[in-house]
């Protein structure tokens, strides 16, 4: 592999100011000119390849979420790429050429960029036959699902509700839970939604928009001795849900999708049914699992998307050019897949 030439002049997608207003804060971003004249120690330099919008990409933009970062600062949580240079304490021989999927969600400039410096914590190197575009999203929707299924496994459920089940994280939830011989209740917000999670083998999909949604959502839940509920979504329909459920239940929380804080439980279902409500950090379980075990699921999630059990569908694919299209379009078809940017 040739070795960059310091210093290297690169393109990244800029962003100026936080804006809670969606389309301000996308019209504001920038594609700017940067330079990197060095590798500081047990640091890599990494080429990258492609790199996705994610909901919490949105909300960081807002300043909505709850990692904030010295701006102007470089945007993007995760993405894939090659890895170019080694800096001091490092091993070259184990890094350099090595593809890897990266998350950086620390102070210093993220993935939207042709480069991006990490630290080895930061990034796990992933199997040369995952696609390019499904490596770029490897590390924050699969490992989130994997952390989330492990709370039902622990509580020894026979099904779990997902909210905002057409969503990427649930597709790897309904995979596992498969394995698992797990009922999978979906709630979805859109009919086209519904019918596909239908098709795809979930056991009850419900849709939000309908007359009797509660109704219905009270008689599934206790019909399937539901324990535990993973919720994208949050605001109003958290409430809505805790106040449905059977005793001992649990809501994770591991999304805001709704830009709206939690509201409507029903205090009586925290003391006379136990209910339990929760959040969920991809950080936390991965600051609390051990490398071996880290390791375990990394392969196990590999497998899961190059056999083809899961795959995460891309929908766009743009230049940092197109930033602002892309992300207008993404916010209008989230359930259709993935906005990739490609480097």
């Amino acid at each position: 592999m040739k070795k960059p030439v310091f210093p290297i002049n690169y393109r990244a997608i800029e962003l100026p100011a936080y804006n809670a207003n969606t389309v301000r804060a996308m019209i504001g971003l920038r594609v700017v000119e940067k330079q990197i004249t060095h590798i500081a120690d047990n640091h890599l330099l990494v080429k990258m390849q492609a790199a996705p919008c994610n909901p919490s990409d949105i909300a960081f933009i807002q300043g909505g979420y709850n990692i904030h970062k010295s701006l102007p600062c470089v945007l993007g949580f995760e993405g894939t790429g090659i890895i170019v240079a080694v800096g001091g304490g490092l091993s070259s021989d184990y890094w350099l050429g090595r593809r890897i999927s990266c998350f950086a969600q620390d102070d210093s400039d993220g993935t939207w960029a042709e480069y991006l410096i990490a630290r080895p914590e930061q990034l796990i190197p992933v199997d040369e036959a995952l696609s390019i575009d499904q490596a770029a999203c490897f590390f924050i929707n699969p490992f989130t699902a994997f952390g989330l299924f492990e709370i039902a496994q622990k509580r020894n459920c026979q099904a779990i509700v997902i909210n905002a089940a057409g969503s990427r994280v649930s597709d790897f939830l309904f995979a596992l839970a498969k394995k698992q011989q797990m009922k999978t209740i979906g709630i979805v917000r859109r009919q086209q939604t519904l019918e596909t999670l239908i098709q795809k083998g979930f056991d009850k999909v419900l849709l939000t928009t309908e007359e009797a949604f509660e109704d219905n959502l009270k008689t599934v839940l206790h019909t399937y001795e539901t324990c535990v509920v993973f919720d994208a979504i949050a605001g109003e329909q958290t409430g809505l849900i805790a106040n449905s459920l059977p005793a001992n239940a649990e809501i994770v929380v591991y999304g805001g999708l709704s830009g709206k804080a939690v509201s409507g439980i029903n205090p009586m279902q925290l003391i006379f049914k136990n209910l339990t409500l929760t959040g969920y950090n991809l950080n936390d379980w991965m600051n609390n699992t051990d490398n071996l075990s880290f390791n375990d699921v990394r392969n196990t999630l590999s497998t899961m998307i190059t056999s083809g059990e899961v795959q995460q569908p891309v929908n766009t694919t743009i230049s940092m050019e197109e930033i602002v299209k892309g992300i207008r379009n993404y916010l209008g078809a989230m359930s259709d897949g993935k906005m990739l940017i490609h480097f």
